[in-house]
């Protein structure tokens, strides 16, 4: 079973009210996040082609989030919920990206085959939308919910597996809009327990990320370098890829340059999955 977990987990991980919004996918039109447009929807600059510097470090925005990890096919949904936190509307997008930093086309039930959607939500309003998972092979990535303004808009993710012939799964996945450059987090390969790990650059800078991985007494065991891309997303399974982590648990600390990055881990025990969220310290954030 524990063997078969680490399967299904793999898969999870590795690519193999209407009036209260409107809605509509994106396809090859709308803008992706490029460091121009990043940095002049902030106002850190003026219009493209000015005379400005950028701040390397300014990349997603007050409001903006990420969805570390999404995934659709072989069984597999994702489901994303939106709320308008605002007593006036608002409008976002939600784009999707492959492991590669690329476009993620996905389908999605009621839209289509769409690289993104556009949302925009009544005063309060609320909407979710689902990836239809009829692939034959699952596809992942990771999700940028995208603002041009600074409204408060809450989000989260719900994985979905439904193989024939098996009780439906489900976990939340929270979303994430501090981005961590140092965190922590815990992890259980015990018995018939498996630990994976996602993790998204939301910034058009590669970035080194530096992993120690310390038993429960807190005595490091294992140092490892994970690299991603600009838009770049990485998930493995920690016992498989990393052989120290078999059979015990611990903690990975995880400490990036430049940009901090959107991290979630997923916790299997053969029957069922959830995620689980990363540790900081408030005394590592940069303010």
């Amino acid at each position: 079973m524990y063997i078969a977990w680490k399967t299904t987990i793999g898969v999870l991980l590795f690519a193999y009210g209407a009036a209260a919004q409107t809605v509509s996918g994106i396809g090859t039109e709308g803008l992706t996040p490029t460091w121009e447009n990043a940095a002049v929807r902030d106002g850190i600059v003026g219009p493209r082609g000015a005379a400005n510097h950028l701040d390397p470090r300014i990349v997603v925005f007050t409001g903006d989030s990420v969805i570390p990890h999404f995934i659709d096919g072989q069984f597999w949904q994702t489901a994303i919920t939106v709320v308008n936190l605002e007593n006036h509307p608002t409008s976002f997008q939600v784009l999707f990206f492959q492991d590669d930093g690329t476009d993620f086309y996905v389908p999605v039930l009621g839209i289509g085959v769409v690289r993104g959607m556009n949302i925009t939500l009544s005063a309060a309003g609320s909407y979710t939308f689902e990836t239809a998972g009829i692939s034959q092979a699952a596809g992942s990535g990771w999700a940028l919910l995208s603002q041009a303004n600074k409204d408060s808009v809450g989000s989260f993710a719900i994985f979905r597996y439904s193989p024939p012939g098996v009780p439906q799964q489900e976990a939340v996945v929270p979303t994430v809009n501090q981005f961590f450059d140092r965190f922590v987090l815990p992890f259980d390969n015990t018995g018939r327990f498996a630990t994976g790990v996602a993790i998204s650059n939301p910034s058009p800078l590669s970035v080194s990320i530096e992993a120690t991985v310390r038993n429960e007494a807190g005595q490091t065991i294992d140092r490892r370098t994970v690299l991603l891309g600009k838009y770049a997303h990485q998930a493995f399974v920690l016992p498989t890829a990393w052989s120290s982590t078999a059979g015990i648990r611990g903690t990975v600390e995880f400490l990036s340059t430049g940009f901090g990055v959107g991290a979630l881990g997923i916790r299997g025990n053969g029957n069922s999955f959830t995620s689980l969220n990363v540790i900081s310290n408030l005394n590592w954030l940069k303010f």
